[in-house]
């Protein structure tokens, strides 16, 4: 057998100290929190936020941790599950090299276990980085080749190793129940089922689960609540030719990434994307051209003949016409792009019922057409490359067009705050808005995360 690179990784997260990481990597981490804390905001008052919450709610149990904008406290491990759920419902959480949604498992892990064990603000943000670390560094090891791909993908199925990472370190575990941890982890994790979302039309529409990125939220915290208590876990589950990659539905796995510069280089900085639109990923180089396009010409949508969209292969697959809900229309491209030309504001307004029952919203999705460039396509499989090349002819017969073939343009800081707010409104008064983006910027300074927890309930 080769190195143990399961030890490798528990000893760094054992070891791991706040004052270990560079001051950049600890304000970027601060900013993806209140990122996914909006997110969960937002989330939370969909229907499939509700469809969460409401019997978690009626569950009762033990008031022990907080579910955001629910109202409400529950038992630990549902309150991980819903706020891991509603981070993702919106599909506006942050994303690891178009791979997954790591933040939406890690973070609401951490937070749940450290508002139940009352720890301080600078463990629970040493945790999340913990798992970010851990998790990410997996999930980039084990990703399939194209062919395999074709098949079998998991993105849920690895995030359940940051999501136990992080449970785990808020929990101050030694090194022999922080194994345990990721070996329970490991074993119990979700099947790798993103070749079976419903991207067929014929099995539209698309399904709840998505990612998931709830499921390894509550499946990573019980394995850490579990190990705590002595049972017992598979201390190698990542490693050898019948390790967790291969559990995992992938073909091949590079242990070498998975501690190349561990603990010197860092991916919430160089690899995590905020994203600017609530929808899937895949379709944000088109949209940016959108968006840029209707600026430039002051374009409006009934003076607009088509929309001709030219992106990878999986794009293809978003050109649906008739989403049904929410997460179907996520994954529309029709549907997203006519948001784009109306202006409507990223996040919960995006789905409500009357947008997605709108007949303006169905004459504009007509205009959008997609089609596959094979050299755009070769960029997403071979380098992560999400581009898109828009034409946009008007009914006056002019024709514009942009390209854009980098990653995800950043969005500032102001952007991400005003994200934040747009969200948090949904549940919070004004006048509660602020104040929590002022203690998320000085997290480390909290004592205990319990009080900050509370401000986060909602009605």
């Amino acid at each position: 057998m080769h190195d143990w690179y399961t030890k490798k990784l528990a000893e760094y997260a054992v070891n791991a100290r706040f004052e270990d990481y560079p001051g950049d990597v600890i304000e970027r981490v601060k900013v993806l929190i209140l990122d996914l804390i909006g997110c969960m905001f937002g989330g939370c008052q969909t229907s499939l936020g509700k469809a969460i919450v409401t019997p978690l709610t009626s569950m009762g149990g033990q008031p022990e941790a907080t579910i955001v904008g629910g109202g409400v406290r529950v038992p630990t491990i549902q309150a991980a599950f819903a706020n891991g759920t509603t981070g993702n419902a919106l599909d506006y959480d942050d994303t690891l090299l178009g791979i997954g949604h790591p933040g939406a498992s890690v973070i609401p892990a951490a937070l749940a276990i450290g508002e139940w064990k009352r720890a301080s603000g600078k463990d629970v943000l040493n945790a999340i980085l913990v798992g970010y670390d851990v998790g990410d560094r997996i999930g980039m090891a084990i990703q399939p080749s194209y062919e395999r791909l074709q098949k079998v993908w998991g993105v849920g199925t690895w995030q359940t190793l940051g999501a136990a990472a992080a449970a785990a370190r808020v929990l101050n575990m030694d090194l022999d129940k922080t194994l345990n941890t990721y070996g329970v982890a490991g074993a119990t994790a979700p099947l790798p089922n993103t070749q079976k979302w419903g991207w067929d039309r014929s099995e539209r529409p698309i399904h709840w689960v998505k990612e998931p990125t709830g499921w390894p939220c509550w499946t990573g915290t019980t394995a850490a609540v579990l190990a705590d208590n002595g049972f017992i876990g598979n201390r190698y589950i990542l490693d050898g030719d019948n390790g967790f990659w291969i559990m995992a539905g992938s073909d091949q796995c590079d242990y070498e990434q998975m501690t190349r510069g561990l603990g010197r280089e860092f991916e919430v900085v160089d690899s995590i994307a905020i994203k600017p639109y609530s929808s899937c990923r895949w379709q944000h180089a088109a949209l940016d051209c959108v968006k840029e396009l209707k600026q430039e010409h002051d374009l409006k949508p009934e003076s607009i003949e088509e929309v001709a969209i030219n992106s990878f292969a999986w794009v293809k697959t978003h050109e649906v016409y008739n989403p049904s809900d929410m997460v179907d229309a996520q994954f529309s491209i029709p549907y997203t792009v006519s948001m784009v030309l109306l202006d409507e504001h990223p996040g919960p307004a995006w789905y409500t019922p009357e947008n997605l029952q709108s007949d303006t919203v169905a004459k504009i999705m007509k205009k959008v057409k997609v089609e596959t460039d094979p050299e755009i396509d070769r960029a997403y499989f071979d380098d992560d490359k999400i581009g898109a090349r828009v034409q946009i002819t008007t009914t006056a017969g002019d024709r514009f067009e942009k390209f854009i073939g980098v990653p995800q343009r950043p969005i500032s800081q102001g952007e991400i705050e005003d994200k934040f707010r747009n969200q948090a409104l949904y549940s919070l008064e004004p006048h509660q808005v602020d104040p929590i983006i002022e203690t998320i910027y000085r997290f480390e300074t909290i004592e205990d995360i319990s009080a900050f927890m509370l401000l986060l309930q909602g009605s």
